[in-house]
């Protein structure tokens, strides 16, 4: 049973492949034209499809739910991301010949779980991992720079290097917590649809598909050559 995305993605692909086949078909009509004398004058007909249309019936049947501490969209939970920031902010510190007295750690840890407080939302509303990301580094930095901090475990001069470092490594590392989003599952075959039942279970799907072409063209950047896609 597939799911409804990867068989809209195929639809797609199948256009492509037919603009594909009709320019290979083009480049042949064009050397047929090359070696006819009367034609080789003439323009070569070429083919596009600047819009289709295609009317896509399928039925639902069946919406996978998310397992136990996941999100419907595979973000992960702001709960996994504090745990994978604790664990990336320690080996920073260990990483950069950093140790936090006591007192430092009890006020980074107050800091940040205020923080967490105020980065709470409710689980249906998408959360951007990077402004996760920048708001915990952010006010890890800020509280251990604080100027009202006894022997400060942090030099200031150093806060916008550091805070860079694990920004990066945290936006790896949150990449990894993403799990599969909850995919739609859909019958799609004629048959399959004509025996779901009547016309009411069935959905329609009316897509007009505009096309778009790239083209390959050649930067120089650095003393190299480099081939690149770019829109036509």
């Amino acid at each position: 049973m597939p799911h409804l995305g990867d068989y809209i993605g195929h639809l797609l692909s199948e256009i492509t492949i037919a603009r594909m086949q009709a320019d290979i078909e083009a480049v042949r009509v064009a050397e047929l034209y090359a070696s006819h004398p009367l034609l080789q004058n003439m323009p070569v007909p070429h083919f596009r499809l600047p819009d289709v249309e295609v009317d896509v019936p399928v039925v639902i049947k069946q919406l996978e739910e998310p397992q136990v501490d996941e999100t419907p969209r595979g973000v992960p939970t702001l709960q996994k991301m504090r745990e994978a920031f604790d664990k990336s902010l320690k080996k920073r510190f260990i990483k950069e010949g950093i140790h936090l007295k006591p007192e430092h750690e009890k006020k980074l840890k107050a800091a940040l779980d205020e923080k967490m407080v105020a980065l709470t939302q409710p689980i249906e509303v998408s959360i951007d991992t990077d402004r996760i990301a920048n708001e915990l580094s952010n006010t890890a930095f800020r509280t251990l720079t604080d100027s009202s901090l006894p022997k400060r475990s942090i030099d200031p001069e150093l806060q916008p290097k550091l805070e860079e470092k694990l920004k990066e490594e945290l936006r790896v590392e949150f990449l990894k917590l993403r799990t599969p989003p909850t995919r739609l599952q859909v019958l799609t075959t004629t048959a399959e649809i004509r025996e779901a039942g009547p016309s009411e279970v069935i959905t329609r799907f009316h897509l007009k598909i505009s096309e778009e072409a790239f083209e390959w063209t050649t930067i120089e950047s650095e003393g190299q050559k480099k081939n690149r896609l770019v829109m036509e």
